[in-house]
């Protein structure tokens, strides 16, 4: 146990003689996900907590405050979402996948967690709970599950150009504006896309998204099939919170249509929490020096 000159705040005091784990999340919205709505039985052994101190949050933000915990002997770690591996140039474990291999390789160390999906939101994307929510929000009768699954996997077929594209966008230091292709499919989303690229990147750039396309569609490899099985493999490398907003699902400003934390909701209560999750939360609570 440190003593109390290693402690400098008082947030640190907390942390150091609570005897929880502490957890570091990505953000805010992260924290009402994960604690308030999917682990809150948890509380008197894991403290959850936004690296969002007031002056952003994110990955290497949770990194730089598990670091900090750590130094002082607090037993602290972090989930940070995959797509940290795309920001850190990173790409032979960004395009891993064998879930076994990815999970194996720790590229931030024993403590910080990388997800196998894209974000946060992509553990959101339950066919059955996805049109709970979009069933209520049109005032229908729910959809049966083969229909729904096949709105998602049509639905993938655009969000796979636009995955890409935002990969691409990274690989060259930019970031995909949020309005490439809005109410665009097929054919006419990718030209929209292609043309941005174009302008934004390299006019030559547009060979490579075909090959991104095929390298997402590489996730679902065995699954060619309208499956439920095909979705879940191609939504490891989907953009998530894109997938949301196609759906109608989240709009951020001023926090209108967000159906993030009544989707998690849903999720907990039908008990499809992803075992991934689960799982490295148990092995957290083994973490735990004593419980109040």
């Amino acid at each position: 146990m440190p003593s109390f000159k290693q402690l400098q705040d008082n947030e640190t005091v907390d942390n150091a003689y609570s005897g929880k784990v502490i957890v570091y999340l990505e953000s805010e919205e992260d924290l009402q996900i994960i604690k308030e709505r999917w682990f809150f039985d948890e509380g008197k052994e894991l403290e959850f907590k936004s690296a969002d101190t007031g002056q952003g949050g994110g990955c290497l933000q949770v990194i730089n405050q598990v670091n900090k915990e750590r130094e002082k002997g607090i037993p602290a770690f972090g989930i940070v979402d995959r797509d940290i591996l795309m920001t850190q140039k990173k790409w032979h474990l960004w395009w891993e996948v064998d879930d076994q291999k990815f999970q194996e390789t720790k590229p931030f160390g024993d403590y910080i967690f990388v997800l196998r999906r894209w974000e946060i939101e992509n553990y959101l994307l339950g066919p059955k709970e996805l049109e709970i929510v979009l069933s209520d929000k049109a005032f229908r009768s729910p959809r049966k599950d083969n229909e729904v699954v096949q709105q998602l996997l049509n639905e993938a077929e655009n969000l796979k150009v636009l995955s890409a594209a935002t990969i691409l966008s990274s690989e060259h230091g930019q970031a995909l504006n949020k309005g490439v292709g809005f109410g665009q499919s097929g054919q006419k989303l990718k030209d929209a896309v292609e043309k941005y690229l174009s302008n934004h990147l390299s006019p030559d750039i547009c060979d490579k998204l075909s090959v991104y396309i095929q390298k997402i569609e590489h996730f679902a490899q065995g699954h060619t099939t309208q499956t439920i099985q095909r979705w879940e493999r191609l939504n490891r490398l989907l953009d998530g919170k894109r997938t949301l907003q196609r759906l109608d699902l989240l709009h951020t400003r001023e926090g209108k249509n967000d159906q993030r934390a009544t989707l998690a909701r849903h999720i907990r209560i039908n008990n499809q929490i992803d075992p991934e999750l689960k799982n490295y939360v148990e092995e957290l609570k083994t973490h735990v020096t004593f419980s109040k």
